[in-house]
């Protein structure tokens, strides 16, 4: 079957406004579409052939003239350059996702389980890339917890992002279950250098400021570790869990 092409010049165009709205995370979850910007992460993902995601569509600009084998639509450059919030100046691929599936909490974890409540996109998308390269592939996002698939998760995940095993746990922070081995951050936890970790456990993970936010009952289940520093109190999320995540591995071998 041929590809197609589509030309649009107009911001009141029904598929524009659509492309629009996979900026965010309501118009990714809506229609189950979102961006990977930037020539080097299309072109490793078009080597990799990737089974999980298929090309929906590819948005060009009008001063691109290479062609590519999927649907393409092109756009005036104005148009063009508010979907492109990268500022890649490359084709745009839509590509299709389906929801994540919700784990309940209320059962005990098996292997490595991250809890993530993070809502900035650039600590979620580095905070995938060490879990990912540490071998840790299954994120359990809160409902705090922005998507992963926004243009600048995906960008400060290398990628990653694509390669992550991601669900959902469908309630706030401090309402989930604490069930099994629980592990998180805390100032005055043991030191995270001496902890011997279960088999099976999950490790929650806060943004810097605002943290997990547990309720009393929560915090009286939950073991807390401790990552020693000088100078300062704490480090940023995605530094924090890239040493956690070198730790685990460290005890695993």
């Amino acid at each position: 079957m041929k590809n197609k092409e589509q030309t649009i010049t107009s911001k009141d165009n029904p598929l524009f406004k659509k492309l629009r709205l996979l900026l965010s995370a309501k118009g990714i979850k809506e229609h189950k579409l979102f961006f990977l910007m930037g020539d080097k992460l299309i072109k490793e993902f078009t080597k990799s052939k990737n089974k999980s995601f298929k090309v929906h569509l590819v948005v060009c600009s009008d001063k691109y003239t290479a062609k590519f084998p999927f649907n393409t639509i092109t756009l005036n450059q104005e148009l063009f350059n508010e979907l492109d919030v990268l500022g890649t100046h490359y084709p745009l691929f839509v590509l299709e996702a389906d929801d994540f599936p919700v784990l309940d909490l209320k059962r005990k974890p098996e292997g490595i389980e991250v809890v993530l409540p993070i809502g900035d996109p650039r600590n979620l998308g580095a905070l995938a890339r060490s879990a990912v390269g540490f071998g840790i592939n299954k994120i359990i996002l809160t409902q705090e917890a922005c998507h992963p698939f926004l243009p600048h998760s995906v960008k400060a995940s290398a990628g990653a992002v694509l390669k992550a095993e991601f669900f959902t746990a469908g309630l706030p922070t401090h309402k989930l279950s604490i069930t099994g081995e629980n592990f998180a951050l805390e100032l005055e936890g043991a030191d995270i250098a001496t902890q011997k970790w279960p088999k099976d456990f999950r490790l929650w993970l806060g943004e810097e400021g605002p943290g997990l936010r547990l309720e009393a009952e929560q915090l009286q289940k939950m073991k807390f570790v401790n990552i020693p520093t000088h100078s300062i109190e704490s480090l940023n999320a995605s530094v924090s869990a890239a040493i956690s995540f070198w730790e685990i591995k460290k005890h695993r071998q």
